[in-house]
């Protein structure tokens, strides 16, 4: 029985291919088809063309609406990425195929775009970028007080909340409550991207990668919101544990670890504490109390010179493997059947992956009948059913 073909537009689907930096190697990885199948659907002079449940898989991959093929590349709303500063440390990898990353910015750019343009369509005033002025030779710590006190980052709020994600939503509010767009990208490893920014004048874009931890997510939110300061577009994934990274990098991670953690109350802290000695217990009091990571409490005691680099490198190391243990004492435990059950919150993960512009605009076009739930729930990527919730946590942030 001959299966049905899908009649796309070819020109289309080279079109977006190349406009994002999709390889054929990797539509032939994550969908399983030959690549010799796939170059055949790009190629507008061979008449081979995929069926329906091929073409929807390619849609899928490309993380585009099916019905997107169908159209002329002239109506196609992808554009070709920005220019980026690659600024990443990527260890033992001679050449990397950045297609999985490539669909991630775009579906960035995308979700900003939806933004505006459901803005317009609601007569909603957007927030003008608003950037501090900051001397190209200012120090760690010009930067991170200028930071704090133009994006009103305030340390009381700080050690008044109970919890990383609550600071983490806390900065990231604070950040586009002066205009900048931070959303999280999806489906790509920590180790290949922790964050993005896209600067230009209209539309400054920070992306935190949504695998990441929430006192990673907030320095990487920092350390990006620096390279947006200073009118640079890169892609980053080495934060605060870098000694090799380029300057620009060391730069932002310093200014991002005086941010969360300034010099001067970390000193208070270990003063009113009488922590002269340092160990993992008292190490991890600290950073719970800054609602940051273990991480960057040594690498700040290594910048204020209270650890040696022989010392950070020993708590560093211990930190990852008491990590890693406990991750695989946590699998062994629930493939036993006597683990702690994973209890998720699907409406808290939304609104961890959006930046609150969108939840703000999604909450407010549903009340005024522009959206409906169902669009709501598509858009989110989460059942019709926990749209409510979503709604109920929107409002109470």
């Amino acid at each position: 029985m001959a299966q049905n073909r899908a009649y796309i537009n070819k020109e289309t689907l080279a079109f977006i291919c190349s406009q994002i930096g999709v390889s054929v190697s990797f539509l032939a990885q994550k969908t399983r088809y030959k690549e010799e199948q796939i170059r055949s659907w790009l190629d507008e002079t061979n008449d081979d063309l995929p069926t329906f449940t091929q073409a929807k898989s390619i849609a899928k991959v490309l993380r585009i609406p099916f019905a997107g093929l169908y159209m002329r590349k002239e109506n196609v709303p992808i554009r070709r990425l920005p220019s980026f500063r690659n600024l990443r440390t990527l260890q033992n990898r001679v050449t990397l195929d950045d297609s999985l990353l490539n669909i991630a910015i775009a579906e960035l750019i995308r979700y900003h775009n939806f933004l505006s343009s459901s803005e317009s369509d609601l007569g909603i005033s957007s927030i003008p970028p608003l950037l501090p002025i900051i001397s190209d030779s200012a120090s760690v710590i010009d930067y991170a007080t200028t930071i704090r006190t133009f994006y009103d980052i305030k340390l009381a709020d700080q050690l008044r909340l109970k919890s990383p994600r609550q600071f983490y939503l806390y900065v990231r509010q604070k950040i586009e409550n002066k205009g900048i767009f931070i959303h999280c990208f999806t489906g790509v490893d920590v180790e290949i991207a922790r964050g993005i920014s896209i600067y230009n004048e209209a539309t400054p874009i920070i992306g935190i990668n949504d695998k990441d931890r929430y006192p990673a997510k907030t320095f990487s939110m920092i350390h990006e919101l620096v390279h947006i300061i200073k009118r640079q577009s890169t892609l980053c994934n080495e934060m605060y544990a870098s000694f090799t990274s380029s300057r620009e990098e060391v730069f932002c991670n310093a200014v991002a670890g005086e941010v969360l953690v300034p010099e001067a109350s970390l000193h208070t802290y270990l003063t009113a504490n009488n922590i002269t000695g340092f160990n993992l217990d008292n190490i991890e009091k600290a950073a719970k109390r800054f609602n940051i990571s273990k991480e960057v409490i040594i690498r700040r005691l290594f910048d204020t010179k209270k650890l040696t680099k022989d010392e950070y490198d020993t708590f560093a190391n211990e930190i990852l493997h008491r990590f890693l243990q406990e991750r695989e004492n946590e699998k062994i435990a629930r493939q036993e059947g006597h683990g702690k059950p994973i209890i998720r919150s699907i409406s808290r993960e939304a609104i961890d992956k959006c930046s609150p512009s969108i939840c703000k605009i999604l909450l407010i076009g549903y009340n005024e009948g522009y959206f409906s739930r169902q669009e709501v729930s598509g858009f989110l990527g989460i059942k019709e059913r926990y749209i409510p919730e979503f709604f109920s946590e929107v409002v109470r942030w």
